[in-house]
């Protein structure tokens, strides 16, 4: 459920399975009351993960940020729809409803072809929201490319977000798989006093690197692979780039066919990482990442993209 509420991951890995249990049997059907008992019996699951009767539910209290705790409880009308709509229908209404309730106002939600990029990075900033769509509208227009397209996959075959909120005429949103950024949210949470453009641009930097491993392919549309980026998820951008000045560089390394992770790769002066290694795909952390390209001129014009 973090992955719904948080944005993290595309439709279809969220709720493909779920939905597929609710609607296979014959004589019964899931209805949004059931749905409902359901999470209301995940929270308090949740609650007990570590038992501390004395405490009573002290990973609420102690463990949960209040504004995490209520975009669970919150998203509980939403996520009942799953019922009678669609994967991606249910997800499209809940970012549209989390932008709406957002405090202080951020205004209507978005359209064009940025909007569903913007509402799910507003959901995987939590409180670092404002810096982090604020520095969305700086990114240079490759970058804000990439990320429009990535986020807006479902990961769901003949699915698709509103017309209005995705980019138009994309050959990506045909296809997959989907990549979902295992711990991005937190990566974006973990801001501190980083220029935010810039740390946005590494996570553009992952996708990136991500797709060169798995190609979009058609028959592929209904999939997703998960990219971890646990050993990054907490590190200011100085750390990243310091981490790189000893022979060593910040890559996607491919695990398995649904897998991959982001870690540290020792290479030779002047090696070509890419090359050498036919799985590792190189990051590039301390390339074209700073102020500098905060105010990249950007040749092209895309609407909704200012």
């Amino acid at each position: 459920h973090g992955w719904f509420v948080q944005a993290e991951a595309p439709p279809g890995a969220i709720f493909t399975k779920f939905r597929q249990m609710l609607t296979r049997g014959k004589d019964y059907k899931a209805s949004a009351r059931d749905i409902a008992l359901y999470f209301v019996h995940w929270i308090t699951d949740l609650a007990g993960a570590e038992p501390t009767p004395l405490g009573g539910c002290e990973k609420f209290v102690t463990k949960f940020p209040l504004p995490v705790l209520n975009s669970f409880l919150d998203s509980f009308k939403v996520v009942q729809r799953i019922a009678t709509e669609t994967e991606v229908a249910v997800n499209e209404a809940y970012l549209i409803s989390r932008w709406r309730e957002h405090t202080p106002s951020l205004g209507p939600p978005p359209t064009g072809p940025a909007a569903i990029a913007k509402m799910r990075l507003h959901c995987m900033a939590q409180v670092n929201t404002v810096p982090i769509l604020e520095a969305f509208e700086k990114l240079p227009h490759e970058d804000a490319e990439i990320l429009c397209a990535e986020l807006a996959m479902t990961a769901c075959a003949g699915q698709s977000y509103s017309a209005k909120l995705i980019p138009k005429d994309c050959p990506l949103l045909s296809q997959g798989p989907a990549l979902l950024i295992y711990y991005g949210p937190a990566f974006l949470q973990c801001l501190g006093s980083d220029n935010a453009t810039s740390r946005l641009q590494v996570l553009t930097k992952v996708y990136r690197a991500s797709r060169r491993l798995w190609p979009a392919l058609k028959e592929q549309v209904a999939s997703y692979v998960t990219i971890r980026i646990d050993a990054i998820k907490a590190e200011s951008l100085a750390d990243l780039i310091a981490a790189e000045q000893n022979g060593r560089r910040w890559a996607v390394v491919r695990k398995n066919n649904n897998e991959a992770f982001v870690d540290q790769v020792a290479v030779n002066a002047g090696e070509d990482v890419s090359s050498e290694h036919a799985q590792v795909e190189p990051l590039g952390i301390s390339e074209e990442i700073g102020p500098s390209m905060v105010a990249y001129h950007r040749s092209r014009t895309w609407p909704g993209i200012q």
